[in-house]
């Protein structure tokens, strides 16, 4: 299937602060939304392959969001016909729904993964901020605040956006800590941009500082801003993008980490610019301790994910439904006309 400029993001994550959501932010402004719920992943996948066919077929842009445990494709928006649909997953611990109540050994075995996962992506984010320290002690806060500075006019000058008034800021998530492990979607999201700026730096050194002076500055501008947030943290960005001109400028370290390589690309050093010289050099043994045991929790959170996605499996085989052929083929009839209507 060909599709015709499709992104690709998350609408939520499981993250150190349990599960965020974000579908208000991408489908709340939409005037037509079908909302499927906890379909088997392989029938949601046949019906929104029908619905992205259908998009290329009368050419229209397609945004992709994706399952934040399995990556798999969960929902399609159709910005110009201001439509999309999801499935939603409503079995995680705290949900209101009827399979969220359902006492089934399986599903509670998946339940309990998904707590386990988010308690250790909590401690993950302490030993990071462990990691965090070395840097802030020897960063210069007067430099990241020029940089930033620097950075806003360099990128949005004094120029305004022709429909004037404020612009407006929609939040997402790039990449996902999924069963798999980490997974990001930055080509896609950044792949019909003219100018990509790839922010490197550590921990702690104002990076997603920069980014939200950058979105705050572009949105005051009367701009539409893609703010993606980093799905470990919530609480910080990690991407930018002003598609009306043309740019993104994101955070472009591990786990996500990306280096120029086409025309345009361009590199944001903030520990070069920010952070005393030789830090990294003194403090070489610390880091290498904060780091190893960092990556140990990620990885055993990451176990825990799998055993979720693996429980969250059987569950569907041995207590879902099976669609028959007509079944699945009228679903398909009243998703399509929901959304393509005129």
């Amino acid at each position: 299937m060909e599709e015709n400029r499709a992104i690709h993001y998350f609408v939520d994550a499981n993250s150190s602060a349990g599960y965020v959501d974000l579908y208000g932010q991408s489908f709340g402004g939409l005037g037509r939304v079908a909302e499927l719920s906890d379909y088997p992943d392989e029938i949601a996948e046949r019906l929104l392959v029908s619905v992205r066919t259908r998009a290329a077929e009368e050419g229209l842009r397609t945004e992709i969001i994706h399952h934040c445990l399995t990556n798999r494709p969960m929902g399609v928006i159709l910005p110009e016909r201001g439509a999309g649909v999801i499935n939603r997953q409503t079995w995680r611990p705290g949900a209101l729904s009827a399979l969220a109540a359902l006492e089934d050994e399986t599903l509670a075995e998946a339940r309990d993964a998904l707590r386990a996962a988010w308690r250790l992506f909590g401690e993950a984010r302490l030993v990071h901020d462990e990691w965090e320290k070395y840097y802030i002690e020897n960063l210069s806060f007067s430099a990241v605040d020029a940089l930033a500075q620097e950075t806003c006019e360099k990128l949005l000058g004094g120029r305004r956006s022709a429909r004037g008034g404020e612009g407006t800021i929609v939040e997402r998530f790039f990449g996902a800590a999924t069963a798999f492990g980490s997974v990001d979607h930055i080509p896609s999201v950044t792949a019909e941009l003219r100018k990509r700026y790839f922010v490197k730096g550590r921990p702690g050194t104002g990076k997603s500082t920069l980014l939200k002076r950058v979105a705050a500055a572009a949105k005051e501008r009367g701009f539409a801003v893609e703010l993606y947030r980093c799905s470990l943290d919530p609480n910080s960005a990690d991407m930018v993008v002003v598609r009306e001109l043309g740019f993104c400028v994101f955070d472009s370290t591990a786990p996500h980490e990306y280096f120029p390589d086409r025309e345009g690309d361009e590199t944001i050093d903030v520990y070069r610019a920010a952070v005393r010289e030789g830090t990294d050099e003194r403090y070489a043994a610390e880091l290498a301790d904060v780091q190893e045991r960092y990556r140990g929790i990620i990885r055993r959170a990451t176990a825990s994910l799998a055993g979720a996605q693996r429980a969250l499996e059987e569950f569907q085989r041995a207590k879902l439904p099976a669609f028959s052929a007509g079944t699945l083929a009228g679903q398909q009839e009243r998703l399509l006309e929901a959304l393509f209507q005129n």
